[in-house]
C-alpha cells in the first residue's frame, strides 16, 4: 500500500505524488471519482473508465442500413400498435 502526505494549496488544487499516479495509471486527461465519508472523515478516489461512448460500435450493424434493418426487425417483433410503416406505436393506442 502507498500512503503519502501532499499539501492543499491555495485554489483547494494539490499534486499527485508520480509513485501513486503511476500505480493508478493516471494519465492527462483521467477523470477521478471522489467520495467523501463524513463519518470516517476520509476521501475515497475511483479512476473512472474512460466514456463508453461507441463501444457497441458494429452491434447491431456495420452500417446505417444494417443497424435500420435490425432495429425495424426488432420493432415488428413487439408485435402491433405500430403503423404500416413499423414505426414505434403512438400513445394513443395505449389509451
Amino acid at each position: 500500500m502507498l500512503e503519502m502526505a501532499v499539501e492543499v494549496r491555495k485554489k483547494k488544487q494539490m499534486t499527485w505524488p508520480a509513485a501513486i499516479a503511476r500505480a493508478m495509471e493516471l494519465t492527462d486527461g483521467s477523470r477521478l471519482l471522489l467520495r467523501w465519508d463524513d463519518q470516517a472523515k476520509e476521501v475515497r478516489v475511483r479512476v473512472l473508465p474512460p466514456t463508453f461512448a461507441g463501444a457497441l460500435r458494429g452491434v447491431y450493424g456495420a452500417n446505417d442500413e444494417e443497424v435500420a434493418t435490425y432495429l425495424a426487425e426488432e420493432r415488428a417483433s413487439w408485435g402491433g400498435g405500430g403503423d404500416e410503416a413499423g414505426d414505434m406505436p403512438s400513445v394513443e393506442a395505449d389509451r
